[in-house]
């Protein structure tokens, strides 16, 4: 139910929106950037890689240090693409982005509530304007 101050609601839509918006900003402060992970040679090598899709972290078991230097590379490299893939998925579901099409949705109801707030004001004032003529006309 709307304010009796506020017919339109346009101020609890305004509040509802501004409350969403500020939702998605203190989500966004408390989310950690994604992080992928990925390993390889049976676990023995573990990636890991931060955005803008850097490797923050290389651990390798030492039993690794046994492989052939062409199979320890291929591994690292697998390990690798795997933690960049990983972090892009993450990326791309990260929670705390905002929904434009939400907030664009909110907005035009703002738009349109505000139309018809402001048309009901000006009937309003012209009403009371022509009453005041009558009164004056009698």
């Amino acid at each position: 139910m709307a304010d009796p101050a506020d017919p339109s609601g346009f101020g609890r839509v305004l509040s509802e929106t501004m409350a969403a918006l500020q939702r998605q900003t203190d989500a966004g402060e408390q989310v950690a950037p994604p992080e992928g992970v990925g390993e390889a040679a049976e676990g023995l090598i573990r990636v890991t890689a931060g955005p803008p899709g850097q490797v923050t972290g290389l651990t390798l078991d030492p039993r690794v240090m046994r492989m052939a230097s062409e199979a320890l590379a291929e591994e690292i490299e697998a390990a690798v693409n795997a933690a960049l893939a990983d972090l892009r998925e993450r990326a791309a579901t990260a929670p705390g982005e905002v929904d434009l099409g939400s907030l664009g949705e909110q907005l035009r109801r703002i738009q349109a509530d505000a139309g018809r707030q402001f048309t009901m004001f000006t009937d309003a004032l012209m009403q009371a304007q022509d009453r005041l003529a009558r009164q004056d006309g009698r």
